[in-house]
């Protein structure tokens, strides 16, 4: 497509270049020839592609141009043409072809849900085994201290174990276990004398320490079976002082059996091992 341009004129295609349908414009290119005359050739060569066969019509464009400032457009003659296949007539003719429908959603293998599925498996299994492992070990630690003296071979109880037995004694008899406002300083006065007893058994400071470090001191120079007592009846004792546990008068006295049950059998069990030794 050609156009002469007079000097001073500016002439382009309009935009958007669209030709319907029918049509696809894949590239559009233009050049400018200079005359003698002074006037120039500006040619357009377009390439199209067509997606219809048969006759068909590309429409007239619109070229528009700007002089002394003002702007007009011309319009070429529509262009009829005959668009052939070369597949045959059979697979060219329009009443055969299949219209046109949207695009399919193709079905792939998404094997996301899968993974999220065996991570929160293993997870579960994860916590469940870490479960059984902390119960376990809290079965292994848990220590039930009854106060029942008679199931222990009855053996000479040193001076140490003497003190710390009647101190429990006073406090049995002073009633301070069974009134419910002097309770919890009853149970502060038992973990003195545990405290005073540890401290001399197993030649430890023991006063200025809390539960928890005490434990650690001991864990140097007392066995397990002995920790395990010492430990477990502590917790006992501080969940009344300081998490303020509230506790029955049975279960205070309870708790003060379980003290001279602690005193008599790591008493007996330091005995036995030091005659073992001998």
């Amino acid at each position: 497509m050609q156009a002469v341009i007079d000097p001073g004129v500016e002439a382009n295609l309009r935009e958007p270049f669209e030709l319907g349908p029918s049509f696809e414009v894949k590239k559009k290119d233009s050049s400018d020839t200079a005359r003698a005359d002074g006037k120039k050739i500006r040619e357009w060569q377009v390439d199209v592609i067509a997606w219809d066969i048969g006759d068909l019509v590309i429409p007239g464009v619109v070229v528009t141009y700007t002089i002394n400032g003002k702007v007009g457009q011309v319009q070429t003659n529509a262009v009829r043409l005959r668009v052939d296949g070369v597949l045959g007539d059979v697979v060219d003719d329009p009443k055969t072809l299949r219209a046109a429908h949207p695009p399919t959603e193709l079905t792939s293998r998404d094997w996301f849900w899968a993974w999220v599925g065996l991570g929160v498996m293993i997870f579960l299994l994860s916590v469940a085994a870490w479960y059984i492992q902390l119960t376990y070990r809290r079965k292994r630690r848990t220590v039930r201290l009854t106060g029942g003296l008679s199931a222990l071979p009855r053996r000479r109880i040193d001076m140490t174990g003497e003190k710390a037995l009647a101190a429990l004694a006073a406090i049995k008899t002073s009633g301070v276990l069974e009134r419910d406002e002097d309770r919890r300083r009853g149970y502060a006065e038992m973990v003195d004398v545990i405290r005073d007893y540890l401290g001399a058994r197993y030649q430890v400071a023991s006063r200025d320490l809390t539960s928890t470090e005490l434990v650690r001191g001991l864990r140097r120079v007392a066995p397990d079976d002995e920790l395990a007592l010492i430990e477990t009846w502590l917790e006992r004792c501080d969940r009344v002082k300081y998490g303020g546990q509230r506790v029955t008068s049975a279960q205070g006295l309870g708790v003060l059996d379980d003290a001279r049950a602690l005193i008599v059998s790591t008493t007996q069990q330091r005995a036995t091992a030091h005659q073992e030794a001998a």
